[in-house]
């Protein structure tokens, strides 16, 4: 397989064009060729090296864990999936990324793509959409009684967080800059917070906290929680400085608190398809590149300014 990754870690001109050889289709595999890919902050972290104490990556690595193709074959056992079917997905966390000409990976893991929706829209919901559902759903247990808290609304995880908690009947509030504040409104939010101005406040405590920033940001959210009241956070140690109040508050208002590692999941993809075509979640893509190594360096370059609205998405539709 072809496809656009790394030999060794570094900055942006450390991306290059790597050949690995293909992986064998298993009895429960589907063999994907991929035409569009979603990029996300861990792209460039995997390949900055940030993340080689916690993962034993071999290199050389195609980067990319979001993907959206056509089944080119499918193992012997695979009963759901055909040759032709449309679907999207985030792979696993090993040599083969989606930044790709195709890729092999367990059916268990894929679901079939969302009705009515292009390959790159499909393709940018993936590990976001499943990071915000198993955030939303399964830690933070949201409805109609829950006040949910969403750090960072208008990026590629919390704008998807917004929608979903809406979904399940919760009133939410989101953080986001001014000029960011109308497109959280117009994702559902009840309240924006805006962090840019003179002050942030809210009247209310929340039951639920989703933490995607981290940082400073992360304590003062804390001050306004529930006693009791539920943490889901995707911010390790390596993201962001740890607030010094941050222990103490957890403490004091007796928060549970979980970390959130996106975990591939068959079963969470269909939950995102349906949400997708009964419309009450949006793919948001912000921009597209081309599936090259000059289109990855150019996303890559714009996901580390942290200012993304929604997703950055690779199409090979654009690389021809």
């Amino acid at each position: 397989m072809k496809g656009i990754g790394i030999e060794q870690y570094g900055g942006v001109d450390e991306l290059r064009t790597i050949e690995l050889p293909a992986k064998q289709l298993g009895p429960d595999d589907l063999l994907v060729s991929i035409q569009a890919s979603g990029v996300n902050p861990v792209d460039w972290k995997v390949r900055e090296g940030k993340l080689k104490q916690d993962f034993a990556f071999e290199l050389p690595l195609i980067l990319g864990w979001d993907a959206a193709g056509t089944v080119m074959a499918a193992g012997v056992n695979v009963q759901d999936f055909h040759v032709g079917d449309d679907v999207f997905f985030r792979p696993l966390f090993d040599r083969f990324g989606t930044y790709a000409d195709e890729i092999v990976v367990p059916a268990s893991i894929v679901s079939k793509m969302p009705k009515g929706i292009s390959y790159m829209e499909a393709a940018s919901l993936p590990l976001a959409g499943l990071t915000a559902l198993q955030a939303i759903e399964e830690v933070g247990q949201a409805g109609p009684e829950t006040r949910v808290l969403i750090l960072a609304g208008s990026g590629g995880v919390g704008s998807l967080a917004i929608q979903m908690a809406k979904a399940r009947g919760a009133y939410v509030a989101a953080t986001t800059s001014t000029r960011n504040a109308e497109f959280v409104r117009e994702l559902g939010a009840d309240e924006v917070l805006t962090y840019d101005t003179e002050s942030i406040h809210s009247s209310l405590q929340f039951d639920f906290l989703f933490d995607t920033i981290g940082g400073s940001a992360y304590g003062d959210a804390l001050k306004w929680m529930k006693p009791g009241g539920v943490v889901a956070t995707i911010i390790s140690s390596r993201d962001a400085i740890r607030p010094d109040v941050a222990d103490a508050l957890e403490q004091d208002l007796c928060l549970r608190t979980e970390f959130v590692f996106t975990r591939p999941d068959g079963k969470n993809m269909n939950r995102l398809r349906e949400l997708v075509e009964e419309r009450k979640v949006k793919p948001l893509i912000s921009e597209v590149y081309p599936m090259t190594v000059d289109g990855v360096r150019k996303a890559h370059l714009s996901s580390q300014t942290g200012r993304t609205r929604g997703k950055i998405v690779l199409s090979r539709e654009f690389s021809q």
